[in-house]
C-alpha cells in the first residue's frame, strides 16, 4: 500500500467522524424532559387541571344570567269555559256559558333569570371550584417529582449495572490471569493439582457473576426505556452524572423549606379550605333566595284578546324546613375539612422525617465513598502482593483467591457509594419538593 493510500485509509475514519459525530449520551436533564412530555401520570394530571378549570368556569355561570326558549302544545278533553250567570229574559234564549281557550293550543315562551341575591351560595361555589384549581396544579407538581425521581433511580440503575458489569469483566479476567500463573506453576511441579482445580470453580463462578451482570444491565435498561415511553429493548447511552455538590444545608433549614414546598402540604391544605366553601355552599341554601326574571309569551287561543304579552317577576324562595338536610351536609362538610386539616398535619411530620432521613442517607454514602475510595488503593495492593508471593512460592493460592474476593468486594462497595450518593441527593430533594 502506498504511503498516500495509508495516510487516506487512516484518515478516512476521523473525517467520517468529524462530518457524522456520534449522538451525545443522554443525560439526567435529557431523560426528564423526555419523560416528561410522555408519561401518563402527568398526562392524567394535566386531564385533572382541565377538568378543575371548567368546574370554575360553571361556577361562575351561576352568576350570569339565563336564557331558556320553550314550547308546549296542550289537547284539552273538553273546551275550557266559565259560567256566565245571566238573568233569563221571556222569549229570549242567552248563553249560559262562555269559552275560555280552545281545547287544543300551542305556547310559546323566552324566559329569561338573573340571581339577585342567594346568601353567598354562588360566591362559595366559585372559591371551592378556584381553590379546586389551585389543588390540581399542585397534585400535577407532585406527579411531576414523583416522576422525575422515577426517572432518576432508573438513568442511575443504567449506570450502576454498567459498572457492575465492567466490575465483573475485571473480576473474571483477573481469574484468567491467575489462572495462567496457577497452570504454569502446576506444569513445574511447584503447586498441586488442588490449586489448578479450586481456581477452575473461582472462574466458573465469576463466569455465573457475569451472566447475572449482563441480564441486570437489559433489565435497567428496560427499565428506564418504560419510564421514557420507548420500546424497552431500545438501545441506551447515559452519561456519568457531574460530581457531586458537597455543600448541603443544615437539616432545620432544608425541614422548614419542605414545608413550604412540599406539594403535598399545599395539596392537603387546599383541599380542607375547598371543603370549607362547600360547607358554605350547604349553609347558604338555607337563607332566601332571590331571583329575578323576565318573559315573552306567546298563546295560540283565538279566545285571548293578547296572545303575545311580557313578563317581569321577582321571587323570593325560602326553604324554613327540610328536616335538617342543609344543615346535616354543612357539618359533614365541615368535618371533612377538619380531617384533611389533621392529615395534613400528620403528613408535614412524616415529611420531617423524610427529610431527616434522606439527608442521613446522603451522610452516609458521603462517608462511605470517601472510605471506599481509600480502601481500592489498598484492596489492589493486597492482591498485587497476594499475587507475588504466591508467584514466589512463599504464598498459598487461597490468599490471592481472598485478595481477589477482598478486591471485587471493595470494587462493588465503593460502586455503591457514588451512586447511592447521587441517589440519596435526588431523594433528598424529592423530599424538600426541590427536586
Amino acid at each position: 500500500m502506498s504511503g498516500a493510500r495509508r495516510l487516506a485509509h487512516l484518515l478516512l475514519p476521523l473525517l467520517l467522524a468529524t462530518a457524522f459525530p456520534a449522538p451525545a449520551a443522554e443525560t439526567l436533564a435529557d431523560a426528564w424532559r423526555a419523560a416528561l412530555a410522555v408519561d401518563g401520570r402527568l398526562r392524567a394530571a394535566d386531564a385533572d387541571s382541565d377538568a378543575a378549570r371548567a368546574s370554575l368556569e360553571a361556577a361562575r355561570g351561576l352568576a350570569l344570567p339565563k336564557a331558556t326558549a320553550s314550547s308546549s302544545y296542550t289537547v284539552l278533553s273538553k273546551e275550557p269555559a266559565a259560567r256566565i250567570g245571566l238573568p233569563t229574559l221571556p222569549g229570549i234564549a242567552l248563553p249560559d256559558q262562555m269559552p275560555l281557550a280552545e281545547r287544543t293550543y300551542a305556547t310559546y315562551a323566552l324566559q329569561a333569570t338573573l340571581p339577585v341575591y342567594t346568601g353567598g351560595r354562588i360566591t362559595a361555589a366559585i372559591n371551592a371550584a378556584d381553590i379546586g384549581v389551585q389543588a390540581s396544579a399542585f397534585e400535577r407538581s407532585r406527579s411531576e417529582q414523583t416522576v422525575k425521581l422515577d426517572v432518576a433511580e432508573a438513568w442511575l440503575g443504567v449506570l450502576r449495572s454498567r459498572r457492575a458489569l465492567a466490575a465483573a469483566e475485571r473480576h473474571l479476567a483477573a481469574l484468567d490471569a491467575h489462572a495462567l500463573d496457577v497452570d504454569d506453576l502446576h506444569k513445574q511441579g511447584l503447586v498441586p493439582r488442588n490449586d489448578v482445580l479450586s481456581v477452575a470453580v473461582a472462574r466458573a463462578d465469576a463466569r455465573q457473576q457475569l451472566t447475572r451482570a449482563r441480564h441486570g444491565v437489559d433489565l435497567a435498561a428496560a427499565a428506564y426505556n418504560r419510564l421514557l415511553r420507548r420500546p424497552l429493548d431500545s438501545p441506551v447511552d447515559v452519561a456519568e452524572p457531574p460530581p457531586v455538590d458537597t455543600h448541603r444545608d443544615a437539616l432545620a433549614a432544608l425541614a422548614a423549606r419542605a414545608r413550604s414546598l412540599r406539594p403535598e402540604l399545599s395539596l392537603l391544605g387546599a383541599r380542607a379550605e375547598a371543603t370549607d366553601q362547600e360547607a358554605e355552599v350547604e349553609r347558604a341554601a338555607r337563607r332566601p333566595q332571590v331571583g329575578l326574571s323576565a318573559a315573552l309569551l306567546h298563546e295560540d287561543n283565538r279566545y285571548r284578546v293578547n296572545q303575545d304579552m311580557a313578563q317581569v317577576s321577582i321571587g323570593v324562595q325560602w326553604d324554613l324546613f327540610d328536616g335538617g338536610i342543609q344543615r346535616q351536609r354543612a357539618d359533614a362538610a365541615s368535618a371533612r375539612a377538619r380531617a384533611a386539616r389533621e392529615r395534613q398535619a400528620d403528613t408535614a411530620s412524616l415529611i420531617e422525617l423524610e427529610v431527616h432521613r434522606e439527608w442521613l442517607a446522603v451522610d452516609e454514602a458521603t462517608e462511605r465513598l470517601t472510605t471506599t475510595s481509600t480502601a481500592i488503593a489498598q484492596a489492589d495492593d493486597n492482591l498485587r502482593v497476594a499475587r507475588d508471593r504466591y508467584r514466589n512460592g512463599v504464598g498459598t493460592h487461597t490468599e490471592v483467591l481472598d485478595a481477589e474476593a477482598l478486591r471485587t468486594l471493595t470494587d462493588g462497595n465503593h460502586l455503591n457509594a457514588h451512586y447511592d450518593l447521587h441517589l440519596a441527593r435526588y431523594r433528598l430533594k424529592k423530599a424538600v419538593g426541590e427536586l
